[in-house]
C-alpha cells in the first residue's frame, strides 16, 4: 500500500515532495483513484435513482418504489458527502497487512480489492488507541492531510520502541498541523486525529448514561458528534430504526453539526433544541432565570397534574341540564363528584378518560330520567346514542370535562391568576409577577418539558373525528408538497458537485419536506412523534438541562441510554452550584463520568491567563493542559472606558490584517456596535 522510507524513525512528508516513490505521492495516487471510485458509484446510484422515479410503479408499487427512491438517494447523500477529507490514514500491521483508512468504506467497483477501511469498524480502533506500549498489532500508524482533492502532508509515525526518537512523536506532529488549521465558519471534525482519551469515549458502550466532563477547548463536542457517528454504525441494526435524538442549545449549534455529522457517514439522527423538543411547539422566548429555574423544577410536575386535574368537573355546585323537548334536569353535586370518580378510574389520561367520563355521566342521566319517568322499554345503548346527541349534553360534555391541548394548558396556567395561585399557592410576589404573562406571549424555553408533561397527563384526543381530521391535513400538506419533491429528487440526479444538502432532520426542515406516510425515514417520523421511543440520546452543554427537560429526555429513552457532554464550571443557569450529580441522581440511579482533560483549542499562553479566572470560580478544578503552548502571547491594552469601541475596533482591524482564519471578538455590547463598520467591510 504504501512504502516507508525512515528519517531518525520518522517520516513527515510535504507538498514539497513530489517524486513519485514519495509518501505524498503514493498518497495522492491512492486518493486520485478512491476519487475514481466513488464517482463511479456516484454515476450508478444516479442512473438507478432516475430509473426508479421514472418508473411510474411498473413492477413495483408506490411504497416499494419510494423506499428503492429513498435507498438511493441516501447512497448518493453518503458518497457526496463523505468525499471532503475522504482518506486520512493507514496502518501497518505486524504482520505487514496494510490498509487505509477513512470516513466510509469503500471496494473497487471493478475488481472488488479494499480501498477503504471505515474509520469506525472494528479493524480500525488501533488507528486511534494504539500507543508504543500498547500496539494492538500495529507497526506503524499513517495520517494523511488534504485539501480538497490534493494530499498536502504525510506523517508516519512508528510505534515499536525501538524505532522511536526522543522528540516529539509523527502522530503529535499531525495533532498540532490540524490545530493551527485557520477555522471556517463550520465547525470541523477530529476524525483523522482522535486522541486516545477521546476515543475511549466515542466507542464507549451504548448501554447506560455516561457523563462527559470538559473544560473549553477539549473537543467534548466534537467527541458527541463522532460518538454519534459510532453508535450509529456499531449498532446499526438497532439504531437506524430507534435513530438518535442529539440535542444542542440553539439553532446555531444545529447548523454547525449538520455539516459534521454526515461527513462521518451517517445521518440517521434527529436534531433538536430544548425548544423545539415537542413537535409542533417552537419556544424562542427566554424566562428570567428565577423563573426559568422555578419551571425547571421537578416539583412542577406535580402541580401540572394538579392544573390538569382542574379542569376535571371543576365545580362541585349543582348544574341544570336543559335537555331538548324535555324538563330540565338537576345534577347535584354529589351526582357530580361520582362522575368525576368515575372518569378518573383507572388512572387514565385526561383526554383518553374523556369516553369513560361520558359514559358515567350518561349512566346517572338515564338513572334520573327512569326516576322521573320509569323504566324505558329502549335498550340502553340506544337511549345512551339519544343522550349523546343532544347539543345540551354536548355541552355539558365540554364544560365539565373539556378536551385540552397541553400548550393551551401550559398558557392557562401562567396567564390566569386564579388558575396559578390555585396550583401554586405560596410562591414570593416577585416570582409570582415573573411568571404571571398574557396568554398571547410566546411560550419560553423553559414552558417545553411542562408542554411535553402535560402532554403525557392529557394523552391524544379519542375522537374518531379528530383523528381523522388530522390525517386529512396531513394528506393535504403532502398533496402541496409531492410536486416539490419530486422536483428536488430529480434535480439531485443530476448534480455534480458534492456540495449537497444534508438530510439531517431539523424542526424547521421537516415542515418544508414532503412527509408521506410509508417512505418517511425513521428520522423524519420520530421527528414528528412526540411519543418516540429513541435508541440513544446525546445532549451537548448539558449542565445547561433542568431536571424537567431530563425528565422528558428519559421519557423518549426510558433505558437512559444517553451522553451528557457539558462543563459544571460553565453553568449559567441560575447563581446556585451546579454539580452532575444533582441534576442526575433523582432520575437516574446508575451513570458512569469520564474528563476530557486536554485542551486542543486554546493555546497554553492563554490558557495560564484563564486559569486564573477559572481559580475564582471553582478552586478544586484541575488545571487545563494545552496541547500546544502556542505563539503569541496575550497583549494587554489599557484603554479610558469611553474610548473601549474605538479600540476594540483597532484590534479586530489588526487581527484581520495579521490572520488567515477567523477573528472572535468577545466585548461589551456597546463595543460590538463600534465593529459594524469592519462587519460591513468584511462581508461586502
Amino acid at each position: 500500500m504504501f512504502r516507508l522510507v525512515a528519517r531518525g524513525g520518522r517520516i513527515i512528508s510535504t507538498t514539497g515532495s513530489t517524486s513519485a516513490t514519495t509518501p505524498i505521492a503514493q498518497e495522492q495516487a491512492a486518493l486520485e483513484r478512491i476519487r475514481v471510485a466513488v464517482h463511479s458509484l456516484v454515476e450508478r446510484e444516479t442512473s438507478q435513482l432516475a430509473t426508479a422515479l421514472a418508473s411510474n410503479g411498473e413492477g413495483l408499487n408506490l411504497t416499494e418504489r419510494d423506499a428503492l427512491v429513498a435507498h438511493h438517494e441516501q447512497r448518493l447523500q453518503g458518497l457526496r458527502t463523505a468525499q471532503y477529507g475522504l482518506l486520512f490514514g493507514g496502518v501497518e500491521t505486524d504482520e505487514g497487512e496494510r490498509f487505509r483508512i477513512g470516513r466510509i468504506g469503500l471496494t473497487d467497483p471493478e475488481d472488488g480489492s479494499r480501498l477503504l477501511v471505515d474509520w469506525r469498524a472494528p479493524v480500525a480502533r488501533p488507528f486511534y488507541t494504539a500507543t508504543p506500549l500498547h500496539r494492538e498489532g500495529l507497526k506503524v500508524r499513517r495520517r494523511v492531510t488534504s485539501t480538497d482533492r490534493t494530499v498536502t502532508a504525510v506523517y508516519d509515525e512508528p510505534l515499536r520502541l525501538e524505532e522511536l526518537e526522543d522528540d516529539q512523536s509523527a502522530g503529535d506532529a499531525a495533532l498540532m498541523a490540524a490545530l493551527d488549521r485557520p477555522r471556517s465558519q463550520h465547525m470541523g471534525d477530529i476524525v483523522g486525529t482522535i486522541q486516545r482519551e477521546q476515543d475511549a469515549i466515542i466507542r464507549g458502550p451504548l448501554q447506560g448514561t455516561l457523563v462527559v466532563q470538559g473544560g473549553p477547548g477539549t473537543g467534548k463536542t466534537a467527541v458527541a458528534l463522532h460518538r454519534a457517528a459510532y453508535l450509529l454504525y456499531e449498532h446499526r441494526n438497532k439504531l437506524a430504526k430507534s435513530v438518535v435524538l442529539i440535542v444542542g442549545p440553539n439553532n446555531r449549534f444545529l447548523d454547525y453539526i449538520s455539516q459534521v455529522l454526515p461527513s462521518l457517514g451517517e445521518d440517521s439522527a434527529v436534531l433538536v433544541t430544548p425548544g423545539t423538543l415537542v413537535p409542533g411547539v417552537v419556544a424562542n422566548a427566554q424566562d428570567t432565570a428565577p423563573a426559568a429555574a422555578f419551571k425547571g423544577a421537578l416539583s412542577i410536575a406535580a402541580a401540572l397534574k394538579q392544573a390538569v386535574r382542574a379542569y376535571e368537573v371543576p365545580s362541585e355546585g349543582a348544574r341544570m341540564l336543559r335537555p331538548a323537548g324535555l324538563k330540565p334536569m338537576r345534577l347535584d353535586g354529589q351526582l357530580l363528584r361520582r362522575v368525576r370518580t368515575r372518569g378518573r378510574s383507572g388512572g387514565v389520561a385526561h383526554n383518553k378518560a374523556r369516553p369513560q367520563f361520558e359514559k358515567a355521566l350518561l349512566t346517572e342521566i338515564l338513572r334520573l330520567e327512569d326516576a322521573e319517568h320509569g323504566e324505558s322499554s329502549m335498550e340502553d345503548w340506544e337511549r345512551r346514542a339519544d343522550w349523546a346527541e343532544d347539543p345540551a349534553v354536548q355541552e355539558l360534555f365540554d364544560e365539565l370535562w373539556p378536551l385540552l391541548d397541553p400548550a393551551d394548558v401550559v398558557r392557562d396556567l401562567f396567564a390566569d391568576p386564579k388558575r396559578f395561585d390555585a396550583v401554586f399557592p405560596r410562591v414570593e410576589p416577585g416570582l409570582r409577577a415573573a411568571l404571571l404573562r398574557s396568554r398571547e406571549a410566546e411560550l419560553t424555553t423553559a414552558d417545553v418539558p411542562l408542554v411535553d408533561e402535560v402532554a403525557e397527563l392529557l394523552g391524544e384526543d379519542p375522537r374518531p373525528g379528530a383523528a381523522r381530521a388530522a390525517r386529512e391535513r396531513m394528506e393535504e400538506a403532502v398533496q402541496l408538497e409531492y410536486a416539490a419533491g419530486v422536483i428536488d429528487r430529480v434535480a439531485n440526479t443530476t448534480m455534480e458537485s458534492p456540495d449537497v444538502p444534508v438530510s439531517i432532520v431539523t424542526a424547521q426542515e421537516l415542515a418544508a419536506r414532503q412527509v408521506a406516510g410509508d417512505d418517511r425515514t425513521p428520522a423524519e417520523r420520530a421527528m414528528s412523534d412526540r411519543e418516540w421511543v429513541y435508541g440513544h440520546i446525546i445532549v451537548d452543554e448539558a449542565q445547561e438541562i433542568s431536571p424537567m427537560l431530563l425528565r422528558a429526555l428519559i421519557r423518549r429513552c426510558p433505558t437512559r441510554s444517553m451522553t451528557l457532554v457539558g462543563d459544571a464550571n460553565q453553568y449559567t443557569a441560575t447563581e446556585a452550584p451546579f454539580t452532575w450529580a444533582g441534576l442526575l441522581d433523582p432520575q437516574v440511579p446508575r451513570w458512569s463520568r469520564t474528563d476530557l482533560t486536554v485542551n486542543y483549542r486554546t493555546p497554553g499562553r492563554i490558557m495560564s491567563l484563564a486559569t486564573d479566572v477559572l481559580r475564582r470560580v471553582d478552586p478544586a478544578a484541575p488545571e487545563p493542559s494545552s496541547a500546544r503552548e502556542g505563539d503569541h502571547e496575550p497583549v494587554v491594552v489599557r484603554t479610558a472606558a469611553d474610548k473601549l469601541g474605538t479600540a476594540t475596533l483597532q484590534a479586530a482591524r489588526e487581527a484581520l490584517d495579521a490572520a488567515t482564519g477567523t477573528v472572535g471578538v468577545i466585548a461589551p455590547r456597546a463595543a460590538i456596535w463600534a465593529l459594524a463598520p469592519l462587519r460591513a467591510e468584511t462581508a461586502a
